[in-house]
């Protein structure tokens, strides 16, 4: 193959070096790499110390993610499977101007606390709307850093 992409994936990967080795297999000499995954250890929604929304977002992160610290992992990972790192960048998606994507993992952290009876459906909803009132109002913030990679065999 010329090139493997790995597209918001790794996160959920419970076998990094075991994928990564996987690319390097297939890949031709000189083929690449691409990676671009999440950072979700670096996600929040706080505005202050102890946000109750904050607790949504770990429930989010536990829930759907193998790995919240896998982008501290990438660089040695992929050198080890045997690629040449050309860049390695890092991007911040932020929910000041389109909160979308931060609401849904507001959403789905609420609906996770409920579901395991950590909180009551009452709560859950509160947390929803507390989130969507921020976003009204002008005040939401939420932000998750993203990194991309691109490596040679």
């Amino acid at each position: 193959m010329d090139v493997v992409v790995f597209h918001t994936t790794l996160c959920h990967v419970p076998a990094l070096d075991e994928a990564l080795s996987e690319a390097h297999r297939v890949l031709r000499p000189g083929g690449q790499l691409v990676i671009f995954d999440a950072d979700y250890a670096s996600t929040t929604v706080a505005l202050a110390a102890a946000d109750p929304l904050e607790a949504c977002v770990a429930a989010t992160v536990e829930s759907i993610v193998h790995d919240p610290h896998l982008v501290p992992k990438l660089a040695p990972s992929i050198r080890k499977a045997g690629f040449t790192i050309r860049r390695f960048q890092s991007y911040g998606y932020h929910g000041v101007l389109d909160a979308d994507y931060l609401l849904t993992i507001v959403d789905r952290g609420a609906d996770a606390l409920a579901s395991a009876g950590r909180i009551g459906s009452a709560l859950a909803a509160a947390l929803k709307d507390e989130a969507r009132r921020r976003v009204e109002v002008g005040t939401f913030f939420g932000h998750l850093a993203y990194a991309s990679v691109i490596a040679t065999r």
